[in-house]
């Protein structure tokens, strides 16, 4: 394998695939990339069985061939390089490299050992890129812990002209729809939260227009197409809840305030809060929204806001962070909150933006 490239075409693909190396794996290939020169453009992939990311880029190829060097070494001297022409030379495992007056050699693993990365089995369907991005809006509500893995994932949905991004942990939902053309084909996959953060990231880094989901021939991996980028995921198994019956239907007070103003009145509550439960404690009246928290060892404060308040007067315990998670990451100026009881799921809606909701669960006050 010989080939030359310009070392500010090649670092920023690199350093991409680079963040999907294995961590501490137990297979060494896992810490390397593998580099693949075939016709007139290089392949760079890593993977680490869970999220595989290839991408391709054109160089000046002399003889192609293929090779896997350590991604942490390799991204470190192409970095220190500077703008400059690079040669690089695979000799069996071993790639060397020059630019300038320097010659360097890093010792690889055969190519041979590289796990394979599942590509897509059929056309898939196309996403606007900006449909997809929006989705980075509710990946926060998805689990952390692994003892529920089906909730680790995002629900992505398309059906009757609709696409959907359900996250839930088990306490409060986010949900983000979208219209899509009528004749798209339906599909229905739950996807690793880490996975919905890579593509985003690479989305960003990348000039596309459109993104492309497809699965694997034996259906258990998810693969996105980005330009010149691919990314492959395992998918999750299990049944994903029936988020569609957690949605209030009847509610019986709202609330609109600003939302800075809500913001900044919960952060102030939840230093008062720092309990087990974080609770506050909101209050509907004529024209006020009042949150209250204490604890024994910090003390207490309340706080009002002005809103338009309609409905029933009630009193609905929270989690501050699960009501801060949803106000912050409502991309409006204005929020709306709907009640269905005091102890019943309660919406939270951005003003103004269509296909977007937050839905917490209250905490049963003792």
């Amino acid at each position: 394998m010989k080939f030359t490239v310009l070392q500010q075409d090649l670092l920023p693909s690199l350093q991409a695939v680079a963040r999907s190396v294995g961590v501490r794996s137990t297979l060494p290939v896992l810490d390397n990339v593998l580099f693949l020169v075939e016709g007139k453009r290089l392949k760079i992939a890593a993977t680490n069985l869970e999220v595989g990311v290839i991408k391709h880029i054109n160089v000046e190829v002399e003889s192609p061939g293929e090779i896997t060097v350590p991604a942490k070494t390799l991204v470190e001297l192409v970095s220190g390089l500077g703008q400059n022409n690079l040669r690089l030379v695979a000799e069996g495992d071993v790639l060397n490299i020059e630019s300038g007056k320097l010659k360097a050699s890093i010792n690889g693993i055969s190519a041979s050992e590289f796990p394979v990365i599942p590509l897509s089995a059929g056309p898939g369907i196309n996403f606007p890129k900006e449909a997809f991005l929006t989705s980075s809006q509710i990946l926060f509500a998805s689990a952390v812990d692994e003892g529920r893995p089906v909730l680790t994932g995002i629900l992505t949905e398309v059906s009757d002209g609709k696409l959907d991004f359900v996250a839930t942990d088990g306490f409060r939902l986010a949900h983000r729809r979208l219209d899509v053309p009528k004749d798209q084909a339906q599909f229905r996959s739950l996807i690793p939260r880490r996975t919905f953060e890579e593509v985003l990231r690479l989305i960003s880094e990348e000039e596309v227009d459109e993104v492309n989901i497809a699965t694997s021939e034996n259906q258990n991996q998810i693969v996105f197409t980005l330009g010149n980028t691919v990314v492959s995921s395992r998918l999750i198994e299990g049944q994903f809840p029936a988020w569609g019956k957690i949605i209030p239907q009847k509610i019986v007070s709202r609330a609109m305030v600003e939302k800075d103003e809500l913001l900044k009145a919960i952060k102030l509550a939840a230093i008062f809060a720092k309990n087990e439960a974080n609770i506050v404690v909101l209050t509907t009246k004529k024209g006020i929204l009042k949150l209250e928290s204490h604890t024994k060892e910090v003390g207490s404060q309340e706080n009002e806001i002005e809103g338009e308040i309609e409905g029933e007067e009630l009193k609905i315990a929270f989690n501050t962070k699960f009501l801060l998670d949803a106000v912050s990451n409502s991309p409006a100026t204005q929020i709306m909150m709907e009640f269905s009881g005091s102890l019943s799921a309660s919406l939270i809606k951005p003003m103004g933006i269509e296909g977007l909701e937050y839905i917490v669960m209250p905490v049963r006050l003792s």
